[in-house]
């Protein structure tokens, strides 16, 4: 990706990205506040900026930005040609279905982290075999459902 002064590239679980321009007095949480509208979540208390570095992509290699800090100070720290800011999910309920019942959208996005979270291996030494297949069982019943079959044949090419 080309490196443009000024301007700050969000990636998004759903594999787009959104780009933010930025003076010197822009702090985190303005970008968090135009990507709640973008992306049409009711709140954004459950989400926050987080800097991954691209050498060690793991979840150890993430950094959480603050609201308040200011994204040209956060561009001007030695080695942040390194790093890619992704939105993420870092405060959620004990309960997820608290979750989904006050933001739906919210709870769509965190499915869709979990899901790269694991295909990407952030936590691959820490995760459990069962919890994998659970968590593909779970993806491919939301494929059934979003896909609205109502037979009882299924494509397995479609579910790959």
């Amino acid at each position: 990706v080309p490196f443009m002064p000024n301007v700050l590239k969000v990636f998004l679980e759903n594999g787009q990205t959104k780009s933010f321009k930025y003076d010197s007095t822009t702090v985190v949480r303005d970008v968090l506040d135009a990507l709640q509208e973008k992306l049409a979540l009711s709140s954004m208390k459950h989400f926050t900026l987080v800097l991954l570095n691209v050498k060690t992509p793991t979840h150890r290699s993430m950094a959480y930005l603050h609201p308040d800090d200011l994204l040209a100070e956060v561009a001007a720290r030695p080695g942040s040609q390194h790093f890619k800011c992704l939105l993420r999910v870092a405060f959620v309920p004990k309960d997820a279905f608290d979750l989904l019942q006050s933001d739906a959208m919210a709870f769509d996005y965190y499915y869709m982290q979990c899901c790269n979270d694991v295909v990407q291996e952030r936590f691959s030494p820490e995760l459990k075999f069962d919890f994998t297949l659970r968590l593909a069982a779970l993806h491919i019943l939301q494929y059934l459902a979003a896909s609205g079959s109502n037979s009882n044949k299924i494509s397995l090419k479609n579910i790959e």
